[in-house]
């Protein structure tokens, strides 16, 4: 009997254990994200059941399920399927699909077909690399763990919805921070949303020496390209912004964004001004960030206040000024006030500074402005001295004309011999005219000159032959300085002669005194060896 028992009960058993082979699901995998090759596997098995590969709409894995939003049987339609794990007999893990179930069709975009793909249009065999790839982009404290992916087309929402390229997002996650990372069709990480992790809360472009610099210009190069057609490039605490000209439409720009998530491009374009297109741009290649700390410091220096914040660092090409175009980076204060105080728009301002360092102009708020004479001897030839130095020591003048807060120069474009030009200088720099006049205009080296030719006018010179004219028009403190003129010849005529020449033809120096309403008024002109050569009494 005990025989007869024992033999029931192993056929028993083994009977229990085929039926369990034969009709449960199969087994599951560990995990359809981290587990090679299950998250493909497990998506065939919905395309073994609708025996073909069906055109997709969204996939979306999870640690424990596989969920496909695959093209229905009607137009606009779609269905559901799942691939998950379960657990049957308290202790037997087991793989069950499920669907079709009909799913309403997503409503932003109204063409559905456009927003399918084939299954086999995306490497879901190397889920697991992909998510250890996001990993190592997030950079988590602590790795973190990718908690979900989502494969479907982007939507852009511009001009009107549409669908546009494939994309991973791979939802990272750990105890206090998280990212999603965007991958394109093939599993290639190309960007991601950082701006839920310690890094991207605590980084500052200004203060912070340690942020990505090389990778933030490789990024807007890759998506840019290396030709010469930035318009300007601005840094924020936390993004750097590129305007550009459009790929495709002229006369037209378009902006880019790189943060620690990665590059965007902005949907909307806005027109130049007009003219903006002729002139010359400069390419990605042509930055260096890693001087920005100098660039800064350099400005604050200038800019004279450390109550004051910094708002942005704009690098823009120079076109204004002598000589060929200059970059140069304009950066933004604005000072701080007393509480109380409007101070916003009154109290800002800008310095321009090359990227060498050199501080181009200081364009501080009014009530900060030095109240300097141009027409102070020491001033006057600390202007001409620096303005020797951007348009360089062979650059030749017709005309240099000095008054209370300003200097216009008639002079030869330095990088361009034979073409004439107008220049302001002023406490903001140096900017070209727009408009000449037509004798100006026409290029005459006879009446050029070099700095150097003013050594004879120096400080003490200038001083003593300001006196002089005082008392040689027979004037005090009722009339001041209203200009110093420096030519070959004073008073020029359309066709190029002068009306006072130059004994020598070399530089002469008018000096003009004014009263204060300007309606009287003298001048002498003195020669290059300081004899009076024309005089008009008041």
């Amino acid at each position: 009997m005990g025989v007869v028992s024992c033999t029931v009960r192993a056929f028993l058993a083994a009977w229990f254990a085929l039926f369990l082979l034969a009709f449960s699901p199969a087994g599951a995998a560990e995990s359809y994200i981290t587990g090679p090759g299950e998250a493909a596997r497990a998506a065939g098995r919905v395309a073994e059941a609708l025996g073909k590969t069906p055109r997709v709409h969204t996939i979306r894995i999870t640690e424990k399920e596989v969920n496909l939003v695959v093209e229905g049987a009607g137009t606009g339609d779609v269905d559901e399927w799942r691939v998950r794990q379960a657990t049957r007999l308290l202790f037997f893990q087991a793989e069950i699909v499920g669907g079709p179930s009909a799913r309403s069709a997503p409503a932003m975009v109204s063409d559905l077909a456009s927003g399918l793909f084939p299954l086999d249009a995306v490497p879901l065999a190397k889920a697991d690399q992909v998510a250890t790839h996001a990993i190592g982009y997030a950079k988590l404290e602590g790795g973190g763990a990718v908690q979900s992916i989502e494969i479907s087309r982007r939507v852009n929402l511009l001009p009107t919805p549409s669908y546009g390229d494939i994309r991973w997002a791979i939802y990272v996650a750990s105890p206090r921070e998280s990212a999603t990372v965007y991958a394109d069709a093939e599993g290639t990480i190309i960007g991601g949303d950082l701006s839920n992790t310690n890094r991207a809360r605590q980084m500052d472009f200004f203060r912070d020496e340690d942020w990505p610099k090389e990778a933030a210009l490789e990024s807007l190069a890759s998506v840019i390209g290396s030709k010469p057609i930035v318009r300007d490039l601005t840094v924020y605490p936390k993004s750097v912004q590129v305007k550009a000209d459009h790929p495709s439409l002229p006369e037209t720009t378009v902006g880019y964004s790189w943060d620690i998530s990665g590059v965007t491009r902005s949907p909307i374009t806005s027109p130049m001004f007009p003219g903006t297109s002729a002139l010359p741009g400069f390419s990605i290649g042509d930055v260096d960030l890693s001087k920005l700390s100098m660039i800064r410091d350099k400005a604050k220096a200038a800019w004279q206040n450390d109550k004051s914040t910094m708002s942005y660092m704009m690098l823009k090409l120079s076109t204004d000024g002598p000589g060929k175009p200059e970059l140069r980076w304009v950066v933004h204060f604005t000072d701080l006030g007393q509480p109380g105080e409007m101070t916003l728009f009154s109290a800002s301002g800008t310095v321009e500074v090359t990227t060498d360092g050199t501080v181009r102009a200081a364009n501080l708020p009014d009530a900060r402005k030095p109240k300097r004479n141009w027409l102070d001897p020491a001033t006057a030839w600390q202007t001409l001295d620096t303005i020797g130095e951007q348009f360089g020591k062979n650059a030749r003048f017709a005309e240099i004309i000095i008054s209370k807060d300003s200097m216009s120069l008639l002079a030869e474009v330095p990088d361009t011999p034979g073409t004439m030009r107008d220049y302001n200088a002023n406490d903001r720099g140096i900017t070209a005219s727009s408009m000449m006049m037509p004798w100006d205009a026409e290029f005459r080296p006879e009446r050029l000159f070099r700095m150097q030719d003013l050594a004879f006018f120096s400080t003490e010179k200038l001083g003593a032959l300001t006196a002089r004219t005082f008392t040689r028009l027979q004037v005090g403190s009722e009339m001041a300085v209203a200009r110093y003129t420096f030519s070959i010849g004073q008073l020029m005529s359309p066709d190029g002669s002068f009306m006072v020449p130059s004994p020598d033809g070399k530089v002469t120096l008018e000096i003009r005194l004014e009263a204060a309403d300007g309606w009287k008024g003298g001048r002498i002109t003195y020669s290059s060896t300081g004899e009076e050569i024309d005089i008009v009494m008041p």
